[in-house]
């Protein structure tokens, strides 16, 4: 999973399995990074509740939502480290970019969520990331103290769109036009962008910047 792939040679190994992924039926597991970007995903963290002999386990609001922070808190302290050895993966020379993805045993949240990708083609993956790196640059004028402008997401939260029926501010979309990404806006605050389509072969355009599909 963390062996360091060139970029050609991701490029074609992501439309290798792209097309075996959809003779088979299963979904494609691509392991590097891809258009210069990279990926990952969530977790569900289990609380185990204490109870007293003879009683039921009663959760109050306030158990709820510090279960949740803690999850949250949990979270995010594994999207910091998984970014900060996926930056260290991506190196530049003679123009070119190479890099892979982080060991992802070391991680225990849900990566095969960041397989999103999977269903668009080399050209769709390329222009979605073109579009958002415009978005970023020009229109927000902002230059990332990253290495890369826009990576592929990897925050569960935003990942769920493309299970979700709500897609919040991607509503009337499919998930074959629906496109999202990440970028480092400041030191450790990572936004995520929603980018749509009206169709395959029509241009993407980013239509929500912020921390959240459904705001």
């Amino acid at each position: 999973m963390g062996k360091k792939k060139y970029f050609a040679a991701i490029m074609v190994c992501v439309m290798v399995m792209a097309l075996s992924g959809c003779a088979s039926g299963n979904e494609p597991k691509p392991d590097t990074l891809i258009q210069m970007e990279d990926f990952s995903t969530g977790n569900e963290n289990a609380v185990q509740n204490k109870t007293d002999d003879n009683t039921q386990p009663d959760f109050s609001k306030n158990d709820e939502d510090m279960t949740q922070q803690q999850t949250d808190t949990e979270l995010e302290e594994e999207l910091k480290k998984y970014r900060q050895e996926r930056e260290a993966e991506i190196q530049e020379s003679n123009g070119l970019v190479e890099g892979g993805s982080p060991d992802e045993e070391k991680y225990s949240f849900d990566l095969s969520k960041s397989y999103y990708t999977s269903q668009f083609d080399t050209r769709e993956v390329t222009e979605a990331y073109a579009a958002a790196r415009i978005y970023v640059t020009d229109s927000l004028g902002i230059k990332p103290i990253t290495k890369m402008v826009t990576y592929m997401c990897i925050d569960p939260r935003i990942l769920n769109i493309y299970d979700a029926e709500d897609k919040g501010v991607a509503a009337g979309y499919d998930n074959n036009n629906i496109f999202v990404c990440e970028y480092c806006k400041e030191e450790g605050v990572w936004q995520y962008l929603i980018l749509v389509r009206e169709g395959r072969g029509s241009e993407w355009n980013v239509i929500h910047n912020g921390t959240s599909y459904k705001e």
